[in-house]
């Protein structure tokens, strides 16, 4: 007896996953026109073409699968369970002995490696395509080799000293270096360094052509030194993380650049709020499942299949406007990261849960 429900699940799985996959190559697909028809308003600048538009819009299909999975999740479970309950396929399984949790739990178990392969696409194929989209605009658009990632004008904390750098690419070079250190006591300037260029070998900065002004009581020094290693901890990896928007970081380097802002005493919620929300995010993609079955099985006779799809919609929605409005929450209010990410997923699953397992 216990095959059968085995079946079924495996069954109503399959089906809702499917459908999952359906919606979000529907989102991306509309996404793609939408991103494609603003890049017409930039063929003909420099050297970018109609090809070269179509190619950087297809390199944002990763960025835009991450961005629109959960409501993908949401509007993928919401129509398919629609169907099955307009077939009365999903009256039947319960008469076969499967509950309403466990056909949640059916689509939840296989939509766990969707689930990850999207964590996967975030953390090492995104960044690189993002990187891959800017620089085909870049170099079409304004003649530029600079790469995607490269950074400019970046001021840096470090202890008793404040480094700042007029321009870092990303194999680690950077150029127009000012190095402020100050009296930790009195906080009274003492030296100024300059160099033109810096290079990062083996875990130490080597500078070209430094130029230092040492301040004291009675004058002022002026020293010149072809080559100097600084004492700075911070790696070129972090660059990225000072010229790129925290949601758009992959979760190692929104990592490392809190364990950084935090050594370096520096404000780091809202890193670690972004840094949190991303390894959440496969809780979030629970929730809407989760909520798109409360839609489907709450309200099975007494609304019709469109309605129930809006009405997921709009829970979906607040879902989501729960989750933006936490984030400034949090910082204004000086609350734990943690708990606001997690709060707006917890009340709206009890939510979820407690329709489902009602009568």
């Amino acid at each position: 007896m216990k095959i059968i429900p085995s079946i079924i699940e495996r069954y109503v799985g399959k089906y809702v996953v499917t459908w999952i996959l359906y919606t979000t190559v529907f989102f991306c697909i509309l996404s793609w026109l939408i991103k494609f028809m603003e890049q017409l308003n930039h063929i003909g600048t420099g050297t970018y073409t109609i090809g070269m538009a179509m190619l950087a819009v297809t390199m944002r299909i990763p960025h835009n699968v991450y961005v629109f999975f959960p409501l993908s999740a949401l509007m993928g479970t919401v129509v398919s369970l629609c169907m099955l309950g307009s077939r009365q396929e999903l009256v039947v399984m319960q008469s076969a002995g499967l509950s309403k949790l466990k056909i949640v739990l059916a689509t939840l178990k296989f939509s766990v490696p969707l689930m990850i392969a999207v964590m996967l696409l975030a953390e090492y194929v995104i960044p690189k395509s993002e990187a891959k989209y800017d620089e085909i605009r870049a170099k079409a658009i304004k003649g530029t080799d600079i790469s995607v990632g490269s950074a400019g004008d970046i001021w840096i904390k470090e202890d008793n000293k404040f480094l700042h750098i007029d321009h870092a690419d990303s194999d680690g070079i950077v150029y127009g270096v000012s190095l402020y250190t100050f009296d930790r006591n009195s906080h009274r300037l003492i030296d100024a360094a300059e160099a033109n260029k810096g290079t990062y070998s083996e875990g130490q900065w080597k500078f070209d052509n430094t130029v230092h002004h040492k301040f004291t009581d009675q004058k002022l020094e002026i020293t010149s030194i072809k080559d100097e290693i600084w004492d700075l901890s911070i790696a070129p990896d972090k660059f990225n993380a000072l010229s790129v928007s925290a949601d758009e970081l992959p979760i190692s380097s929104l990592w490392s650049y809190v364990k950084y802002l935090k050594k370096n005493k520096i404000e780091s919620k809202k890193h670690e709020f972004e840094l949190y929300r991303k390894v959440c995010s496969p809780l979030a993609v629970i929730t809407m499942i989760c909520l798109a079955a409360a839609v489907a099985f709450g309200s099975m006779r007494s609304l019709s299949m469109s309605a129930r799809i809006v009405l997921g919609v709009v829970g979906g929605f607040a879902f989501y406007v729960a989750n933006q409005l936490i984030s400034p929450i949090s910082l204004v209010y000086g609350m734990p990261p943690l708990l606001c990410v997690l709060l707006p997923s917890c009340i709206f699953l009890c939510c979820a849960i407690w329709v489902l397992t009602r009568r």
